[in-house]
């Protein structure tokens, strides 16, 4: 799957589960905001600094001779 596709599906299953976020008696479930949080932390955030997974480390000479 593309990466779009994979976040179209998170955003799909964490707008589900909001619906089971309440259950019939008005109390919130542990279980499913457990899991809502771990999608929302998964998700994109247009405020976060995107990192760069390939790092590079610059060598002096004295490391190269080392």
């Amino acid at each position: 799957m593309k990466h779009d596709e994979l976040l179209g599906l998170l955003t799909q299953a964490r707008q589900v589960l909001d619906h089971y976020l309440v259950d019939s008696e008005e109390i919130m479930r542990d279980d499913v905001a457990q899991i809502c949080m771990a999608i929302d932390d998964a998700l994109p955030d247009a405020s976060r600094i995107e990192i760069k997974t390939t790092a590079q480390l610059e060598r002096t000479t004295g490391d190269i001779a080392a």
